[in-house]
């Protein structure tokens, strides 16, 4: 668990990578990290993984940095919500369209927020049965 209280794991791949594949439909785009005690989370994962930050011009107003492995490569983010409950991390899945997605989650038994248009993409986050919160994106 982190300073701010969201859990994480480690994972030493060995002769497995990890994804191969992402960013298409059907695969991860991101995870990011909501909590209200973003300063403290961005100095440790700098600390403890060596990542760098990255301010978004995208989303002016909204206090979100991106993460990035010393080569430059993103691996995420963290977005600092006064009013987040709990600190979590969020992962967001890519579509090729959020309104089927989410019609296909209401009959699996799911629950979800109104698609809504960000300037990424569309997107919608969804509750499977079971709890476990995602985001799903179709992106332009």
């Amino acid at each position: 668990m982190d300073p701010v209280g969201a859990r994480f794991g480690l994972w030493q791949a060995r002769a497995h990578p990890g994804c191969r594949l992402v960013n298409e439909p059907g695969t991860l785009v991101r995870n990011d990290l909501v909590t209200a005690g973003a300063s403290s989370a961005r100095a440790f994962y700098t600390a403890v993984f060596d990542f760098t930050l990255d301010g978004n011009e995208d989303l002016p107003g909204r206090d979100f940095t991106f993460l990035r492995r010393p080569d430059g490569h993103e691996i995420g983010g963290i977005l600092g919500l006064a009013d987040a409950p709990v600190s979590a991390w969020a992962t967001t899945f890519e579509v090729a369209d959020t309104d089927a997605t989410v019609a296909r989650v209401r009959g699996a038994g799911g629950t979800f927020s109104t698609p809504e248009e960000t300037p990424y993409g569309r997107l919608a986050t969804v509750t499977d049965p079971f709890g476990t919160k995602f985001s799903v994106i179709a992106r332009p």
